[in-house]
């Protein structure tokens, strides 16, 4: 069994463990493409979704697993609440138990006038999202962001 096979398969058994019953239909082939996309994170140390696809253990052509990541990413009826948010306070707690934990704030302009403001958490010299929230409207502007209660920690 390759590396990225035995570090896929390790991912997507320790998410199906968070939840409360066996992961089923829509819900468990989102599953594994979220592990998939884990995988490519880990071992591609890169968050672009050509590299994520290159590393993700799977029989179909890289470029197919690229395209299935980005329409994972845009669907609609993935939402943070069922396959974000329960890891979240897992990857804090073991997190905590090692080191203290080191919170940044960053606000930038994403896309075509956007403004995506991210709060991360600090880990190996990386920056781990944890919520965000992204709006229309101008770097430098005055506008106050309001984060969702599904957002904060």
């Amino acid at each position: 069994m390759s590396d990225s096979r035995r570090v896929y398969r390790a991912i997507r058994q320790a998410m199906k463990q968070l939840y409360p019953s066996e992961p089923q239909g829509n819900v468990a082939r989102h599953l594994n493409t979220l592990a998939g996309m884990v995988t490519g994170i880990v071992l591609g140390k890169s968050c672009q979704l050509p590299t994520l696809a290159a590393k993700a253990p799977d029989d179909t052509l890289a470029e197919s697993r690229s395209k299935r990541f980005s329409r994972w990413i845009q669907n609609e009826t993935v939402t943070p609440e069922c396959y974000f948010l329960p890891f979240i306070e897992l990857l804090l707690t073991s997190l905590a138990q090692t080191r203290p934990l080191v919170f940044i704030m960053d606000g930038s302009e994403v896309g075509r006038g956007c403004l995506a403001l991210v709060i991360s958490v600090v880990y190996s010299h990386r920056a781990l999202p944890i919520a965000w929230i992204v709006v229309r409207g101008r770097k430098g502007c005055q506008r106050q962001l309001e984060i969702p209660p599904h957002c904060l920690i």
